[in-house]
């Protein structure tokens, strides 16, 4: 059969008219090509197709050549189909055309300039759009955005390699293909298209829209803001196949390759493109119900996601950690959401930040009345994907912190809604929300998510509200989770702690502060790290120390004197010797505490990366910084040995340490008196302990004190106590 009777009528007609043929005579591979485009083989797909044109685009050396390809790929009967392709399949015109534009730019001898190969494809694409604007538009969306994906790649090798041959051409192909895009845009964004199309042009747009650059009025400033945030929304959140929905193949087994799904793998770009039309959106009614919808389909899909996952292999938090394709695709998809949901949010509030930039008093829309409900939704949102961000650690993420922080802050400047706070807090703790039982805590990674989640909510709300009846309400419940010795996860245990020293306030119940304190010791070092049992007791005995109760008829003249002796006999009773696993570190909390009170523990334990002799430091700073020189007795000339060891390493040296950490907090009228005890229990220590201890304290005395009790400090140190001769290591 000759190559003639291959063709069709119209490869047969151009054949004849000699227009393919680029060199030689007869028909050509690029016959063959404009044939299968205009007149497919029922086998021809897609993405055979798009093969045919990244072969043979990138190489035609006649700018009418081109103009043909280009045409006949525009009016091909399979890439285009309204209500035929899902959006998913014509995604990959974006694809290919970046790819297409990458291989075009990097041929190492261009067969048509770079400047005609991107006239020819401008004029072909207008052409196109101006024959039937309504119809055409939405397909020469996914076209542009591929090219566009390759202005990097362009401007590298051209524009700035030679300014003055590219930079002018470029940027005026810029703005006539931009031009070009937002009028397609706004043509293809209609409710007369079905959801295949608007899903693609949503998807090229959100490649398309530089965020840092434009505005979203300028691409579509005369469409309807809750039409396009309402099928954002619609593609994100509740499409099944294809948007975050995905998620739910995992659930049912079925491992998927997700990075490669067009919406996971431009979810931030989808999420940005959302992020500022609700940044936009008026200040009206109208406009917080469209945002309290979305926020509510967004919490209604994560409510989901979170049961769903409570019942697989993923609630646990080995999943995390798990090398398997399975795991680490769920958990890949579950951070993109988590990410993406922190852009949308982000957006949301940041409406509510410029609008009070021109708050009127007159104005009758109110504005903080309404978004004290959007940010409940929120927190409700955050909530649901808490064991998400616990997989992620959210020190240094600063979208999740400006949401939750600024969502906890509207709601706690209203005395309504912080009692609101209250409830809702409540209804996360209770059933069905979350399992109390400690075989639940112990296995069930998300239900103990959200129980963290609540003790940051507690933490927020215990920072203004130590007095409420709730406060109250909140210690109990915690004290009933720390007590239960069948819990098993520490990092619960050690938030739960972090709530329940929020909870001390100045006015603090003596007994019940002393009752804490014993189950500190209890469960030291078992537990708690000798860091967290010195926090713990700092940060109580600092309450109690700093407004002592006078006693009428007791043993002890006040409350100070009563918790100093109580904490004193734990110490003196400690067994020298027994040792303890070095630990350091905070409570775990459940959010970032903004500043711990327990600075002398701190300080103490806060190793330097180079040792420096602190006794020399002070005879520099000390007397000229703090103190008059004439008040101090002279300096010995033999300086204090200062050990390098500032950890404890039996459980006697952190339980005396956290003593010693209460100095700074002693009452005047006792601290020598106190200061003598604190020596008598670090020499019934053995021989190692009372060097560390000595150290630790002459660490406190020099560091941390305040101008009066430094003065006494260091009379009883070089006078009383003849320190730096008796406490040399060689004679102890």
């Amino acid at each position: 059969m000759s190559l003639y009777s291959k063709l069709g009528p119209q490869g047969r007609a151009l054949m004849n008219q000699g227009s393919l043929v680029e060199s030689g005579e007869g028909p050509q591979e690029l016959d063959f090509l404009i044939d299968n485009l205009r007149n497919p083989r029922k086998d021809v797909n897609l993405n055979s197709i798009l093969g045919y044109i990244y072969h043979y685009l990138p190489k035609i050396k006649l700018e009418h050549n081109l103009q043909l390809v280009v045409a006949s790929f525009l009016n091909n009967p399979i890439s285009f189909q309204p209500g035929g392709l899902d959006f998913e399949q014509n995604y990959t015109i974006i694809e290919a055309f970046k790819a297409i534009t990458d291989k075009k730019l990097t041929i190492s001898q261009p067969t048509l300039t770079i400047k005609n190969w991107y006239t020819v494809i401008l004029q072909e694409l207008k052409n196109f759009v101006h024959f039937d604007i309504i119809h055409n538009s939405w397909k020469v969306l996914p076209i542009i955005s591929g090219i566009q994906l390759s202005n990097g790649l362009r401007d590298d090798l051209y524009t700035n390699q030679n300014i003055l041959e590219y930079r002018w051409f470029f940027q005026d192909w810029d703005a006539q293909i931009s031009k070009l895009y937002k009028q397609c845009l706004n043509y293809s964004l209609t409710n007369y298209n079905p959801d295949n199309i608007i899903n693609l042009t949503l998807l090229s747009y959100s490649i398309t829209f530089k965020k840092d650059k434009e505005s979203v009025k300028e691409y579509t400033g005369k469409l309807s803001n809750a039409f396009i945030i309402n099928k954002l929304i619609q593609l994100l959140f509740s499409n099944h196949a294809q948007g975050c929905q995905v998620y739910e193949s995992f659930l049912e087994g079925v491992n998927v390759e997700v990075t490669q799904k067009p919406v996971i793998k431009h979810l931030n770009r989808l999420c940005f493109l959302l992020e500022n039309y609700f940044t936009i959106l008026p200040l009206n009614n109208e406009s917080f119900q469209l945002v309290m919808d979305n926020v509510m389909k967004i919490k209604q899909f994560n409510q989901a996601l979170s049961e769903g996952s409570q019942n697989s292999v993923f609630n646990h938090k080995s999943s995390l950690t798990n090398n398997s394709p399975e795991h680490q695709n769920f958990w890949f998809l579950m951070k993109s959401i988590f990410f993406g949901e922190c852009i949308v949010f982000q957006g949301v509030l940041t409406r509510f930040l410029l609008s009070n930039k021109g708050f009127s008093f007159f104005r009758s829309y109110n504005i903080q009345r309404d978004y004290r409900q959007i940010s409940f939704k929120i927190l409700e949102c955050l909530y649901y994907l808490n064991h998400v961000l616990l997989s992620i650690g959210q020190g240094g993420f600063d979208s999740y912190n400006f949401i939750y922080y600024l969502s906890l802050e509207i709601i706690l400047s209203n005395k309504h809604s912080t009692n609101e706070l209250e409830k809702v807090s409540m209804w996360f703790f209770g059933y069905p929300n979350v399992n109390l039982y400690h075989e639940a805590l112990n296995i069930n990674y998300i239900n103990r998510s959200r129980v963290l989640f609540v003790f940051g909510l507690w933490e927020n709300y215990l920072q203004t509200n130590k007095d409420s009846p709730f406060a109250k309400e909140i210690f109990r419940l915690c004290l009933d989770i720390i007590n239960n010795e069948a819990i098993r996860d520490y990092d619960l245990i050690e938030a739960c702690h972090s709530v329940v020293l929020l909870c001390f306030s100045d006015n603090i119940d003596i007994k019940q502060g002393m009752q804490y304190v014993d189950l500190l010791t209890h469960q030291f070092p078992h537990l708690l790290s000798p860091h967290q049992l010195s926090i713990a007791v700092e940060s109580i005995g600092k309450v109690i120390l700093s407004k002592p109760v006078i006693y009428n008829e007791s043993v002890h003249a006040n409350s100070s004197e009563e918790f100093l002796e109580f904490y004193y006999f734990k110490c003196l009773n400690a067994r020298p010797g027994l040792p303890i696993k070095p630990q350091s570190g905070n409570f775990t909390s459940a959010q970032p505490i903004p500043e711990i009170s327990a600075e002398s523990t701190i300080k103490a334990l806060d190793v330097k990366k180079e040792q420096i002799n602190i006794i020399k430091e002070n005879k520099l700073k000390k007397p000229k910084d703090f103190i008059k020189l004439d008040i101090l007795p002279d300096q010995p000339k033999k300086d204090y040995a200062f050990t390098k060891r500032l950890v404890p390493e039996t459980s006697r040296e952190a339980l005396i340490l956290s003593f010693i950490n209460l100095i700074p907090y002693l009452p005047l009228s006792m601290f020598v008196k106190w200061l003598d005890k604190t020596m008598l229990i670090i020499e019934a220590s053995n021989q190692n302990e009372r060097s560390y201890l000595v150290d630790m304290l002459w660490k406190v005395i020099s560091e941390n004190l305040d101008l009066n009790r430094c003065e006494m400090a260091y009379r009883w140190w070089y006078e009383t106590k003849l320190a730096v001769e008796s406490y040399q290591p060689s004679k102890l």
